[in-house]
């Protein structure tokens, strides 16, 4: 209570020195000083909404004519918002702000105004559902975004970044809505809900309806809990998390005198990094080694339960669409296949490049993932078992020939992840386009991935045989939307 005190004085104290210190300029600068602070005041009282431990601050932003009471109950519960758009409605009088909160994509108009030299809150209004657009690409499509053809039916959801933003999107490009924030979101079997984790504040499984409504939390307490997926009859939730291993890497020095003293010979794991043997000595580095594992929740009655797989790395699972029994998952080795009837595990694949991003097809007779290849992300398929296994995407060779005389400072570190300040294992520049975390369409024709090779991340689409791979929104639809894949096995898209 002390501290929020605190912020406020400092805050009434800072506006008045500015108030002194622009007195007799001009009356532009003066009405840019008060745009300033008008906003700074709408944005504070915004924040306090989505920050309960501020709600003592809140009378210091708002009006003493202002009644929040019954805006604030039907509010509820938010976490977060973006403003849409901002201006003065009446000059230096009234600073009106737009803003959607979530979670519920609910929509809010903030009006601020000038009392005893402190602008503060002195009007809110919640307008109907759609007034205000929900985002700035929501704002633009409202404006006259056209639909686009041949992407075909259902809704993505799509994460920005790992923990990022996570919206939703008409397969055609319209109705773009953030709903929440989280970590490898995935769709419900009947496209209703949302599953996704968090790590802030805490380690935690949720649900959410796909507008943004009824954020349900079903399970906490497991570190780092990551990609969750529906069972195919929606009533089983399945989600990685790390428990044990080595978590911390490990550097290792021997002097030669030693080395003639050990009775035994120095073994190097065969995972070692960096290994030097010189006249000093011998050197390496051992890399972590944390154990992941799987774990259920029953929906229906909240019941727990470890999936025993026979193994310590278990990663990025991902059900078979057509079938509640198989459950398929990233091992240390390649794809591992889970059956929940008789829990046991078979393996899919043996090359350990086959990584996250695990997507079944609606038809269960395949699977799509993200491959290293190269020193980039690639997508490959491969059959349920094992066999006709397909790379689809791939970088022309004249594109890494221009690349390479233009000298593009492109690189990749080892674990594929393409930026412009670090080198891949050998120190060279890899030219070669990243493309990732693939997604069926509801019909299994066509592949969702997204991909750098424009210079930025963007979604794209394909048919499921690699062919006419083409932006999937060219109408704008994600302008302003900024994604990152960062590589640690996240699930950037689902398509339902």
């Amino acid at each position: 209570m002390k501290r929020l005190v605190t912020l406020s004085l400092a805050l009434a104290l800072g506006l008045v020195m500015s108030l002194f210190a622009t007195a007799g300029q001009p009356a532009q600068a003066q009405e840019d000083l008060d745009t300033i602070l008008a906003r700074a005041a709408a944005r504070s009282f915004l924040t306090i909404l989505t920050r309960p431990e501020l709600a003592s601050a809140l009378d210091f932003y708002t009006a003493d004519t202002l009644r929040t009471d019954n805006v604030l109950a039907e509010l509820g519960d938010v976490t977060s918002y973006q403003i849409t758009s901002a201006d003065w409605l009446k000059p230096n009088e009234t600073y009106q702000v737009e803003a959607t909160l979530q979670p519920g994509g609910r929509d809010i108009i903030v009006r601020t105004g000038k009392y005893n030299n402190r602008w503060q809150v002195d009007g809110l209004e919640l307008p109907a559902s759609g007034a205000v657009a929900q985002t700035a690409a929501g704002s633009a499509q409202a404006a006259g975004l056209q639909p686009v053809a041949g992407n075909g039916t259902g809704k993505l959801v799509f994460q920005t970044q790992s923990g990022g933003d996570i919206y939703v999107i008409n397969a055609d490009g319209t109705g773009l809505s953030r709903v929440t924030h989280g970590l490898d979101p995935q769709l419900s079997p009947d496209g209703s809900q949302i599953v996704f984790t968090r790590w802030d504040p805490q380690y935690e499984l949720f649900t959410i309806n796909v507008d943004g409504t009824n954020e349900q939390a079903w399970f906490s307490g497991k570190r780092q809990m990551k990609s969750p997926t529906w069972s195919a009859d929606g009533t089983k939730l399945v989600f990685s998390f790390q428990d044990g291993g080595r978590l911390e890497g490990e550097l290792k020095k021997y002097s030669l005198k030693g080395l003639a003293r050990k009775d035994s010979p120095v073994r190097i794991p065969d995972n070692a990094r960096g290994i030097e043997f010189d006249q000093d000595g011998l050197e390496f580095f051992i890399p972590p080694d944390a154990y992941w594992w799987l774990a259920q929740i029953d929906i229906q009655n909240e019941e727990y339960e470890d999936l025993a797989t026979g193994s310590r790395y278990n990663y990025a699972p991902s059900w078979d669409p057509a079938d509640p029994n198989r459950l398929f998952y990233r091992t240390d080795k390649g794809i591992g296949l889970y059956y929940a009837d008789s829990h046991t595990s078979q393996p899919v694949s043996f090359d350990d490049r086959d990584r996250g991003g695990l997507a079944v097809s609606p038809d269960g007779t395949k699977v799509a993932f993200t491959y290293y290849q190269d020193g980039n992300w690639e997508i490959h398929t491969i059959n349920l078992d094992g066999t006709d296994r397909q790379r689809l995407t791939e970088t022309p060779l004249a594109v890494v020939a221009s690349q390479n005389q233009a000298g593009n400072e492109v690189y990749v570190n080892e674990e594929g992840f393409r930026t412009m300040s670090r080198a891949q294992g050998d120190g060279q520049p890899n030219h070669n386009w990243n493309n990732a975390a693939p997604a069926w369409s509801p019909d299994g024709s066509q592949i969702a991935f997204v991909t750098d090779r424009t210079g930025q991340w963007e979604i794209w689409i394909m048919n499921a045989d690699g062919s006419n791979q083409r932006p999937m929104f060219p109408n704008g639809a994600l302008d302003g939307v900024d994604l990152n894949f960062a590589g640690v096995d996240e699930r950037m898209l689902s398509w339902r």
